[in-house]
């Protein structure tokens, strides 16, 4: 009767079942994670604690080794899981501090990388405007420039070399201890106040004097730190573009805004006393860049993170650097890669002592502050005036027209233009060679046609050729810059061949021009790039592609032939 009573009963509500005695189980307080849905019963075995109709109620052997357990279930509804997690209670496996997120396959062409690393460039990029404002008061020093309705000396053409030399000392104070997007900060206010001074003043010698000294200072002051840090957030297929494009090609470009601007001034109609003179505009100009400095530098400067491991071993701080240099901004397996690639930097400059950096930093030093110093020759006073003089003809001066000024301002930039966008292609010393062997072959006709004033037209052809090749020639220097040097020395030694860059300026600046020292000063200019093409055929590695271990590697070798 009990049986039948029993047999009719309603069966068991949906939901949770009494869970059977844990007769067994190894850790008390835990359910099995197999047990079967509650709820419905499968087929193949009776549902546990009561009988089916039509049939004994006899209970099945234990299952598994626990008592009371039945079978798991073969099919009908999956198994619920209401147990601990699987591997609970055990010791976890330890994960990578900083494991990659995922890896992003980039297109091969030009354009995919330069969007992948656009934020290398855009990095360094607020110094390309301040050294487009150097470029034009180089091109100011040099001669081009328009009327002054006020006294000049040899002082006011040389303070803009002189302030670059004031800037360059101070850096060397300044080398990892202040955060280079400060020092950026600081200098676009230089730029600016010069601007300022220029703009709001008329006929002043002694503001346009302040404003030179100021955006000299300020140049001085980005130089190194701006070129080490280009070499030091770029990847090694782009630090050749990215260097040469925010320092070569931005100054060559100031120097071309400088004579386009000044040439067509001059040529509409000539400036009066109290007009809006030429100089006017250039303080115009260097309050635009200086503004756009700020504004880029503020929001775009990136911090190298190879300083992040040198100064405080700040890892997180460098994988978010190298995050933020690449897009899309995840981390991948090339994230971790560069990071790898900045340890063995690291850990080869650590060996090298003071002493062993400077030793092998000179060899280098000597090499790039001969070859800054040729740069220096190509974009002189001399060759300003030369290019001038080549207009005249025994019978009287003729004055050049705008369209020569405006070949030679053109020329000069499409070769850093050319040689920038080539260089990751081609090469550093390809370039270098072929603009230095042309570059002297000009020189020496020039030389030798001064004054015969019948081949005038032709030295002015010459001249604008010596310009393309020469532009050619010394775009490779910015990445020789940013890296060449050992990395505990690096930023005093670009400072020392800026420094020895603008001495050379200077002298020539002060130099008193006559025709037979033009003449001769083309013929030695001829036989230092000749020189130099022998010189660098020798000396000079190739260091395209390499990563800065590799390319520090090259030039601790003095002999280098290798193309």
């Amino acid at each position: 009767m009990g049986n039948d009573n029993f047999s009719q009963q309603n069966p068991p509500p949906m939901g949770f079942a009494t869970a059977p005695p844990q007769q067994g189980y190894p850790r008390q307080g835990y359910p099995h994670t197999e047990f079967p849905q509650p709820g419905f019963p499968q087929p193949g075995h009776h549902q546990s604690g009561y009988p089916q109709p039509g049939h004994s109620w006899n209970p099945p052997p234990p299952q598994f080794g626990f008592s009371g357990y039945p079978p798991p279930p073969q099919q009908g509804y999956p198994p619920q899981f209401y147990g601990p997690p699987p591997g609970y209670g055990l010791p976890q496996a330890t994960l990578p501090p900083n494991p990659p997120q995922q890896t992003i396959t980039v297109n091969n062409s030009w354009y995919s990388r330069n969007q992948k690393n656009k934020p290398q460039s855009n990095a360094v990029g607020a110094a390309g405007l301040i050294f487009v404002s150097g470029g034009m008061n180089i091109a100011w020093s040099i001669g081009f420039r328009g009327v002054l309705h006020y006294k000049t000396t040899e002082h006011n053409f040389a303070a803009w070399f002189i302030g670059g030399i004031i800037g360059a000392v101070i850096s060397w104070f300044l080398i990892n201890n202040v955060a280079k997007k400060y020092v950026l900060i600081f200098s676009s206010f230089l730029v600016m106040i010069g601007g300022i001074l220029t703009t709001s003043t008329k006929n002043s010698g002694d503001a346009t004097l302040a404003a030179s000294y100021l955006d000299g200072i300020a140049n001085g002051l980005v130089f190194a730190p701006f070129m080490a840090l280009a070499g030091e957030v770029s990847v090694s297929y782009m630090r050749g573009m990215v260097s040469a494009s925010i320092e070569q090609m931005c100054f060559g470009l100031g120097i071309f805004l400088q004579i386009i601007y000044t040439s067509t001034w001059n040529s509409t109609a000539y400036p009066s006393y109290n007009s809006f003179s030429a100089e006017n505009m250039k303080g115009v100009l260097s309050i635009i860049y200086g503004f756009l400095a700020l504004i880029i530098g503020s929001l775009l400067c990136i911090e190298s993170p190879v300083i992040m491991l040198a100064k405080n071993n700040d890892e997180q701080g460098a994988i978010d650097a190298l995050r933020r240099l690449q897009r899309p901004y995840t981390l991948t397996n090339e994230t971790f890669e560069q990071l790898a690639e900045h340890k063995k930097y690291l850990a080869q400059n650590k060996e090298l002592s003071m002493g062993q950096s400077i030793g092998q930093a000179l060899p280098t030093f000597i090499r790039l502050v001969f070859l800054r110093g040729l740069n220096a020759m190509s974009i002189s006073k001399f060759v300003m005036i030369g290019f001038v003089y080549s207009f005249a003809s025994p019978y009287g001066y003729v004055s050049p027209s705008v369209g020569w000024f405006i070949g030679f301002g053109v020329c000069r930039w499409m070769g850093n233009f050319i040689a920038t966008f080539c260089m990751e292609s081609c090469g550093r010393k390809k370039p270098t060679l072929l603009g230095l062997i042309v570059c002297s072959v000009m020189s020496f006709v020039v030389a030798g046609q001064f004054n015969i004033f019948t081949y005038n037209t032709g030295n002015n052809i010459m001249l604008l050729v010596f310009e393309l090749f020469a532009g050619i020639a010394f775009t490779a220097t910015s990445p020789y810059l940013s890296e060449a040097f050992p990395l505990e020395v690096k930023q005093h030694f670009i400072s020392f061949t800026f420094i020895g860059e603008m001495l050379v300026f200077l002298v020539l600046t002060l130099i008193r021009w006559s025709s037979s020292g033009g003449a001769n000063y083309f013929y030695v200019m001829g036989g230092l790039y000749l020189f130099g093409f022998f010189f660098g055929l020798v000396c000079l590695p190739e260091t395209r592609r390499t990563t800065l271990r590799e390319a520090q590697d090259k030039f601790s070798k003095f002999i280098s032939m290798g193309f």
